[in-house]
């Protein structure tokens, strides 16, 4: 049960072909680099806001920019489940061929087609999604509800940590949503040799 869960999270496992000169892989530098490096930036901002006068002084997931990201996070589960379902069902056979040279290749050390490669992308997008949706939920919950108002030293470094785990989960969103529409609007439209010219 728990492994039928949580497949989405097999997209993570999946490496691109060998893309550069030195032989390395940069799908990590867009799931995991990136967005991390982000998601740093904005909680040294958010520490560098922050204001101990909590009763003038409103954290980001009181403000409205917060009301903003949930409200968008609250639309992407249905477009992005409509884009798998679209992948799935789309008629070019040619995202059915695995291509000669450096196809993607998923956890299980196999060689997997494009359509595979995106039905596999869009998954963990939707799942991801829906995960944030509840996270949001909970978060605005307990902001709301003063769960979190104790210490103000501990108030501070929970806010932090929270913010930093939520928008790495937020970038990394970000990031593999890009990568996944060039992929969708650039890349499946180019002949299989474009695949080998370039992994």
């Amino acid at each position: 049960m728990k492994e039928l869960l949580l497949k989405p999270i097999a997209y993570l496992y999946i490496k691109w072909a060998i893309d550069d000169l030195n032989g390395k892989n940069r799908k990590p530098i867009f799931d995991w680099y990136l967005p991390i490096l982000c998601a740093a930036l904005v909680t040294f901002f958010f520490d560098f806001t922050y204001s101990e006068s909590l009763d003038d002084f409103k954290i980001f997931f009181e403000s409205k920019g917060f009301e903003v990201l949930g409200n968008f996070i609250l639309a992407l589960p249905g477009f992005l489940f409509a884009a798998l379902t679209a992948v799935v069902s789309f008629g070019n056979k040619e995202l059915d061929i695995t291509a000669k040279v450096n196809p993607p290749i998923n956890g299980d050390g196999h060689e997997i087609s494009r359509r595979r490669y995106l039905a596999n992308a869009f998954s963990y997008l939707t799942f991801l999604s829906l995960f944030l949706l509840f996270v949001t939920t909970f978060i605005n919950y307990c902001y709301s509800a003063k769960v979190l108002g104790v210490v103000a030293e501990f108030y501070k470094a929970s806010y932090l940590l929270l913010s930093f785990f939520y928008f790495t989960l937020v970038f990394q969103l970000f990031f593999i949503l890009c990568i996944t529409l060039y992929y969708i609007g650039d890349r499946v439209h180019q002949p299989m040799n474009y695949d080998q010219k370039n992994n």
